[in-house]
């Protein structure tokens, strides 16, 4: 899959990076904050996004909904804190998944390989 990721934390980035493409996915780009998220993903065409939800400038949930009105993009929603339930509950079309970080690669690619 062609993944677009989204975190604030560079550790979690670089994370996400290596881990993406050693389970053979490309990371089409990177976003620091859910307003990069938005722009990238309106510039590139992704498989999946991966984003953070507590991030500077937008929140990961904000940048999702911005996205979801014009893209049918699937969603891999990752925090340290619980996953608001009026986002899962008012998913509209495309699939969106949740993770708790810590996230080991196990995780990771049993959530990829259930989009």
């Amino acid at each position: 899959m062609k993944i677009v990721v989204a975190d604030d934390e560079p550790d979690m980035r670089e994370y996400f990076l290596r881990m993406l493409t050693h389970l053979g996915h490309e990371v089409l780009a990177i976003a620091k904050n859910g307003e990069e998220l938005v722009q990238i993903c309106q510039l590139e065409s992704p498989d999946l996004i991966i984003t953070d939800l507590n991030m500077p400038v937008m929140n990961g949930d904000q940048a999702v909904e911005r996205i979801w009105g014009t893209m049918n993009i699937p969603v891999v929603i990752v925090s340290a804190f619980q996953c608001p339930e009026e986002l899962l509950r008012n998913t509209p079309h495309p699939p969106l998944r949740y993770l708790n970080k810590p996230i080991n690669r196990t995780q990771l690619k049993e959530v990829l390989e259930s989009i």
